[in-house]
């Protein structure tokens, strides 16, 4: 399937002699022409601090669903159907692959994943995962 708005996960369908076929990039701006359709990304895992955003045509990318089993564990802030956010070990993921949509949020960068976390008291919630930028 091709990118068609920001917060994707994508990867080449064809990556170029070299390049390694697995990397990931998040896309931050699709940007419509009838000519010539592209999008801003910015690749994932990189250890960069600022990793360069990239303008590629559209065609060349496909969304790719990545994995949710390797959250279980970990500890993560989530936000509930009622607007509040629980931190957590999260001890269930509601599916194990998932295309992952990521959107700008008032108190981080929210996601389409739906897990369910224990918080300290030992109390289960379900909700959908926040990732904070810290």
């Amino acid at each position: 399937m091709k990118p068609n708005k920001q917060g994707q996960i994508v990867k080449f369908h064809t990556p170029l002699e070299g390049e390694n076929p697995e990397q990931l990039y998040v896309v931050i701006e699709v940007i419509e022409d009838d000519e010539r359709p592209r999008a801003d990304i910015q690749a994932l895992n990189t250890g960069l601090a600022f990793p360069p955003i990239n303008t590629v045509r559209l065609n060349d990318l496909e969304v790719v669903e990545v994995s949710t089993q390797d959250l279980i564990g970990h500890y993560v802030t989530i936000n509930k159907s009622d607007y509040s956010q629980v931190d957590g070990k999260v001890i269930s993921v509601n599916e194990q692959k998932i295309n992952l949509d990521l959107t700008n949020g008032i108190n981080g960068v929210e996601t389409n994943v739906y897990l369910t976390v224990v918080d300290k008291n030992g109390k289960e919630h379900l909700g959908t995962l926040n990732v904070n930028p810290e």
